[in-house]
């Protein structure tokens, strides 16, 4: 099994949305963009980045949330055309799903931007692939006036278990997706501003359930991370597709994961793109 994993694409476009232009959070992401994000997140990175996505080989690509920068509807808009030559190629095998700066407001919400273009299959959803795999992913992004957390409730906990226990009991080896990280390694921590909250709920689901990998973004930087939270799941953060940055483990790109019919992690390649911004480089994780 061959995945294809990339995450916090960061699609920006000026403009105002004057629903929610006095909520705190679309007034910081504002200033953000104009003074930070746009010339950390060049519009031609990342499209470069998804035309060498689409010119790879895997059983199924995964995408793990942020795919905007402020949830605006024309920056959806880019996005799907961007995704549209994946959405050709794997077609039902191309999972994405939403993260935090895809739920910015909940005017945003509220208007189904994400869901005018993207299928909205509720908060837990299962793609098989092949044989006797699974792709279960879940949603966890919440709008909040200034800070970017995640939120485990006990109904989405109760949610995934159930639809992971559908999945075993169909005798599926599952690949697990989320936008957030429920552990870090050494030397990288998240702020409280950004951490998932009721991260104990999805250990003790992932404990339960035991799926191999656990791939997910948010932390805009590369891992492959045994968390003694999960000694069972690895945790594979794909790092952002479409941030310019000197760091090889920060640079824009994806990671491509393969497992054997067991469900034992083969290898991680990290794929990122080099200092020219024109080609791209191979390094392996693991």
């Amino acid at each position: 099994m061959r995945i294809i994993h990339f995450s916090d694409l960061h699609v920006w476009r000026p403009g105002l949305e004057t629903g929610d232009l006095w909520y705190p959070k679309r007034m910081l992401g504002y200033v953000n963009l104009a003074l930070r994000r746009k010339f950390k997140y060049p519009p031609g990175l990342g499209r470069a980045v998804v035309d060498e996505i689409a010119r790879s080989d895997a059983d199924a690509v995964v995408f793990t949330g942020d795919m905007t920068t402020a949830s605006l509807l024309g920056e959806f808009e880019d996005a799907a055309d961007l995704f549209s030559p994946l959405l050709e190629k794997w077609e039902d095998r191309f999972v994405v799903l939403p993260g935090n700066h895809d739920r910015y407001t909940p005017y945003t919400i509220s208007r189904k931007f994400y869901e005018c273009l993207f299928a909205d299959r509720g908060p837990v959803t299962r793609t098989d692939v092949g044989g006797h795999w699974s792709i279960v992913s879940f949603d966890a992004s919440r709008p909040y006036m200034v800070r970017s957390n995640g939120m485990i409730s006990l109904a989405l906990a109760a949610h995934l278990a159930q639809i992971l226990r559908e999945v075993a009991d169909a005798g599926r080896t599952c690949v697990l997706a989320g936008h957030f990280p429920y552990d870090h390694p050494r030397g990288c921590r998240e702020g409280l501003q950004h951490r998932l909250l009721g991260a104990r709920r999805l250990i003790e689901v992932i404990n339960e359930f035991k799926p191999p990998v656990y791939l997910h973004g948010h932390k805009h930087v590369r891992w492959v991370f045994q968390s003694p939270k999960t000694p069972d799941t690895v945790c594979i953060n794909s790092g952002s597709a479409g941030l310019k940055s000197e760091d090889p483990l920060k640079r824009a790109g994806f990671v491509t994961i393969d497992l054997d019919d067991k469900g034992a992690l083969q290898g991680v390649l990290a794929c990122s793109a080099r200092r020219d911004e024109e080609k791209f480089e191979t390094v392996a994780l693991c």
